[in-house]
């Protein structure tokens, strides 16, 4: 009898077991949003993932209490880690429109301003919110635990530390309980911060969590990086003026006439198929296929290799997860030499993280749509926008250019009525369905068929020397299961060659200054490798790592999925020294980067997005109608009055026209501030104007 009532004693300090995990749940997620608004519509529209951020905190919990038989330092214990994390997540998010990912922890995150972000988040509403919350949390453990303090026995502790073990277990892998499958939760690899907004900071941390296991290669070291450079000889620089390279990227460009049991009423792409008969040309074995555009890039521009990622490599976007220092890239090793880098790319800056990833690659200016003019062919930027871009950007700076640029005009999906018309028809035996799609596909190649041209056109006209890389990206995603590519007979029932057939691309590497003949033709090549090959057909002094993987390349083109290696006759120890040397740049010491002196010079200081914030030069007021004149102002210019929206349009050129009428009454008698703000999609603030006195 005196047992029962002593733990009937206990039972209001076991229901704050269950509480207060709930509470603090919804304080971290709190800071992490910045705002009740924010926390209340993620509770109202996603009440499956609050359950299982609950369920994070309170394994949390319970596995400090089997540690330390006390629950109320186990509790403080767990605000101490968790509150900061939350804290530190929102300020990020408010600054740079991403959250705290648990690499930037453990990656050495050097774009992450912690302190300056905190300053700019930290309110008096935000601190008196924490302080409510942990006032309330010591009453209630003052009202619970009165004059008494909680015994846990070591089998109550021991029941405890095999919840917590279940519930973390499936919490990060889904087994044995599949939260997931239950839930219906899903992540999005290529915009994690949607999965952060939908699935609550809490459990999406934890699901990130397998990002973190990057294995070590076998003797690396930082003897093992110095041996393998001083194994390495310095190319010199072969041209005395420094030509253009520019590299453009086709989205989703294949050769489909390479399908045997279809037909074309006219060939799509005939300037890519003349161009490869006196210009340097081959397949690019892609690393993905129907999408994760970023890991085609990560590869060409930095030449490291998606093939070391462990053995699912399809899983991992490095723009994401990895990119978060300095990496030596074409961009960086070209502005060592004197270049300007700028990467175009026609779609939101925020995309893959790429605001983060071209400033890290070194490069001083990324151009993103949100700085495009309204150019479209079907949905997307037409690729001829993209050209004019490319030829801007050449024609504005003094001195050599290095441009990565994306084309967006071909992107999936590739549904009949996608563009205005399709110009090119398809014959053979296939389903109507198929035959729509492909013929889509083809007018989307066409176009950037011509937007090449008319590059090579213009850069075959300048005296200035250039050399043009264009590759495809990956092969188009034509429906579930091969759909397309099966109809036409393209992939066959348990093809031994699915792989290659389904990522071979095919690249171009153009120029105006090598003799014609110079390199035979239907090369195969890894895009890693990529790089290194055009810096030695330009002439332009690469890197030791360009350097060594030119080399490389010399004896192994391509590096297919490690599965298929004996195949390639590829040995692992082929391969060892590109392991470390990667591993050093992205994971290790940099040891490679600060021999050579270039550790802490890749990240540009005056990287800009665009073309820096927009400036009001005069603005014009008559009747009801305001004109705001300045440059460089754009589509996605907004004018604000007083910190208040004002609907506005833009003429295409330098001025913003404000209809007084249709926006709120300005207070008379009083001066007034008119500003240009620039939004991305996601309403981050990437651009902002003086502010001008409006009489």
């Amino acid at each position: 009898m005196t047992n029962l009532i002593q733990t009937l004693k206990h039972v209001p300090s076991r229901i704050l077991i269950v509480v207060i995990p709930f509470l603090l749940m919804g304080m971290v997620e709190y800071l992490e949003r910045g705002t009740y608004e924010e926390l209340h519509k993620w509770v109202m529209s996603h009440p499956l993932s609050m359950v299982l951020a609950y369920f994070v905190v309170g394994t949390m919990y319970l596995f400090l209490i089997a540690l330390t038989g006390r629950s109320r330092l186990s509790f403080w214990m767990l605000c101490a880690i968790l509150l900061p994390l939350g804290a530190i997540s929102g300020s990020k998010l408010k600054a740079i429109g991403a959250p705290y990912y648990p690499w930037d922890l453990v990656f050495n995150n050097q774009i992450v301003e912690y302190k300056a972000f905190l300053q700019g988040y930290l309110n008096f509403r935000i601190i008196g919110t924490v302080a409510i919350f942990l006032a309330i949390i010591a009453l209630l453990f003052h009202l619970t635990l009165l004059h008494r303090r909680i015994h846990f026995t070591w089998i109550e502790r021991s029941i405890y530390a095999v919840i917590a073990i279940i519930m973390a277990t499936s919490l990060y892998t889904d087994k044995p309980i599949p939260f997931m499958n239950l839930y219906g939760i899903y992540t999005v690899p290529w915009d994690q911060t949607i999965t952060y907004d939908e699935n609550g900071y809490l459990y999406s941390s934890v699901q990130m969590l397998g990002f973190l296991k990057v294995a070590k290669p076998d003797g690396y070291s930082k003897k093992a990086v110095t041996s393998i450079l001083e194994q390495i000889p310095e190319q010199k620089a072969a041209n005395d003026k420094k030509p253009n390279i520019i590299v453009m990227l086709g989205e989703a460009f294949w050769d489909p006439t390479i399908m045997k049991n279809i037909t074309f009423s006219r060939d799509p792409i005939p300037n890519l198929h003349q161009l490869q008969k006196t210009f340097t040309s081959g397949w690019m074995l892609s690393p993905q296929f129907g999408g994760s555009t970023a890991n085609v890039e990560f590869e060409v521009l930095s030449s490291n290799s998606m093939r070391f990622f462990g053995k699912s490599p399809d899983k991992i976007l490095p723009y994401i997860e990895y990119m978060n220092h300095g990496v030596d890239s074409l961009a960086s090793i070209t502005t060592r030499q004197g270049y300007t880098a700028t990467s175009i790319n026609p779609f939101f800056s925020y995309f893959f993280d790429s605001r983060k990833v071209y400033k890290h690659f070194g490069f001083s200016r990324f151009i993103a749509s949100e700085f495009f003019p309204n150019d479209f062919e079907g949905p997307n930027y037409a690729d001829r926008a993209v050209v004019k871009k490319i030829i801007e950007e050449t024609e504005k700076s003094k001195g050599p250019d290095f441009i990565f640029a994306n084309t967006m005009e071909n992107h999936h999906p590739f549904k009949p009525g996608k563009f205005i018309k399709n110009t090119i028809e398809v014959k053979g035996d296939i389903t109507p369905e198929s035959k729509g799609i492909l013929e889509t596909y083809a007018q989307g190649i066409s176009g950037t068929d011509k937007a090449l041209q008319s590059l090579i056109d213009y850069y075959s006209n300048k005296s200035e020397p250039t050399i043009i890389l264009f590759f495809g990206d990956h092969l188009p995603f034509f429906e579930e299961n091969y759909k397309v590519y099966r109809d036409a007979k393209y992939v066959l029932p348990d093809d031994p060659d699915l792989y290659t057939k389904t990522h071979y691309t095919p690249f171009l590497i153009w120029n105006n200054f090598l003799p014609a003949d110079q390199e035979k033709k239907d090369l195969k090549i890894s895009p890693s490798f990529l790089g290194p090959k055009v810096l030695q057909m330009a002439g332009v002094q690469g890197s030791y790592y360009t350097d060594y993987l030119y080399a490389l390349s010399q004896k192994i083109p391509v590096i297919p999925p490690n599965e298929m290696w004996d195949k390639y006759q590829i040995k692992e120890s082929d391969l060892s020294d590109y392991m470390k040397l990667q591993y050093d740049n992205l994971f290790g010491g940099r040891y490679g980067y600060e021999a050579k002196g270039f550790k802490d010079s890749i990240v540009q200081p005056g990287y800009t997005l665009g073309y820096g914030d927009p400036v009001i030069t005069k603005v014009i007021q008559s009747d009801k109608k305001l004109q705001v004149v300045g440059k460089p102002f754009y589509s996605s210019c907004n004018v604000y009055i007083d910190g208040v929206a004002f609907k506005s349009n833009f003429d295409g050129e330098d001025t913003l026209y404000v209809d007084l009428a249709e926006n709120p009454p300005l207070e008379a008698g009083k001066p007034h501030q008119v500003e240009v703000r620039i939004y991305d999609d996601k309403k981050m603030k990437i651009g902002q104007s003086n502010l001008y006195p409006l009489p």
